[in-house]
């Protein structure tokens, strides 16, 4: 059995001239508020899970059915019209990104954009693309940008179908690497940067919203996807997380990581985190619980995702004044957030 490197008590103690990671407050809080101390919880950057390993040029089968893991799980919310809508004729999951497309078009006004998927996913992905099209809006030429290599093949057979014609280039990069004034020439259409599926959350706010300034060209939009914290709703949280798909995916995190073969105990909390800021927020916490050789019990931490308030993601995107939000579509229960802004 071989465990992922854990953090020393030394590490994770916060200067002004080193801020602890969101993957560090993570481990941090997990020994505060559960039964597992500091040396007993191992944690990664969530983007080891989707990564191919360095130095390695085939990729890994673990990495395409993650990839699926990942559809099978929008495929859930896009085919439903009754997810997060507590009324008849109410705003599902589905009816809220219909109304965040519907804002992208009255935004564009007639102009063509460039579209930039930060992690490409084809059913979300192929429905936001089906709208816009229903709405008049052409697509210069579509960009995936994903550290998975697993997702070029899937995505580009998918979309194929649905923008024929349309020029498409995959990068496999990390998103912080990024910049579209790079890759594009200057007289390029606006571009629409979509990142869906929670994924804003498994950073630090400051740190996504510097990798978004960074990315974008001045009056670029960005549509954003969030699971939102409302006290009313917290069990709306620990569902999600209970799908078959998570818990297989977190199962799968594991036995790369740490073994494939040990038996585990899938775990979930939902605990405090506090930013550099001094603002505290709820961080969703997905692991698997084994038995170490010389620990004893443990856990390995396959997932963290932030889960801010409404205000707080208002905050956080307008931090710096990078960006200006111009749209914002819920769903009834406000669990469930398509955010739509523009870069400054």
């Amino acid at each position: 059995m071989s465990v992922a490197h854990t953090m020393s008590l030394i590490d994770i103690i916060e200067t002004p001239e080193r801020p602890i990671s969101l993957q560090q407050k993570v481990q941090k809080t997990i020994a505060s508020h559960t039964e597992f101390s500091l040396n007993r919880i191992v944690t990664q950057d969530n983007r080891v899970k989707y990564a191919q390993p360095d130095g390695e040029d085939t990729p890994h089968d673990h990495l395409n059915e993650v990839f699926q893991l990942m559809r099978q799980l929008n495929e859930v919310g896009v085919s439903s019209h009754s997810l997060g809508r507590t009324r008849a004729g109410g705003m599902s999951f589905r009816k809220a990104l219909e109304q965040a497309c519907a804002q992208i078009a009255a935004d564009l006004n007639g102009r063509a954009l460039v579209y930039v998927e930060l992690g490409p996913e084809p059913v979300k992905t192929g429905f936001v693309l089906k709208t816009l099209a229903q709405l008049g809006v052409r697509i210069d030429r579509y960009i995936a940008v994903d550290i998975n290599p697993k997702s070029a093949a899937p995505m580009r057979a998918n979309l194929e179908k649905i923008i024929p014609g349309t020029p498409m280039q995959f990068v496999t990069a990390a998103f912080e690497t990024i910049r579209l004034e790079t890759l594009l020439e200057p007289e390029a259409p606006p571009a629409l940067i979509t990142m869906l599926g929670f994924q804003e959350g498994n950073d630090d706010p400051f740190t996504v919203n510097g990798w978004l300034r960074d990315i974008a060209r001045q009056g670029d939009l960005l549509l954003s996807e969030s699971q939102l914290y409302r006290r009313n709703e917290v069990s709306k949280i620990p569902a999600f997380y209970g799908h078959a798909a998570m818990q297989r995916f977190s199962r799968i995190a594991f036995e790369q990581a740490i073994d494939r073969t040990a038996p585990t105990l899938n775990r979930f909390f939902l605990l405090p985190v506090t930013f550099q800021d001094g603002e505290s927020a709820q961080v969703a916490i997905l692991g698997e619980e084994f038995t170490h050789s010389t620990y004893g019990r443990s856990l390995h931490v396959s997932n963290f995702c932030l889960k801010l308030t409404a205000d707080q993601y208002r905050h956080y995107r307008q931090h710096g004044s990078y960006f200006e939000i111009i749209g914002e579509s819920y769903t009834d229960d406000e669990t469930l957030h398509f955010q739509l802004s523009r870069r400054t």
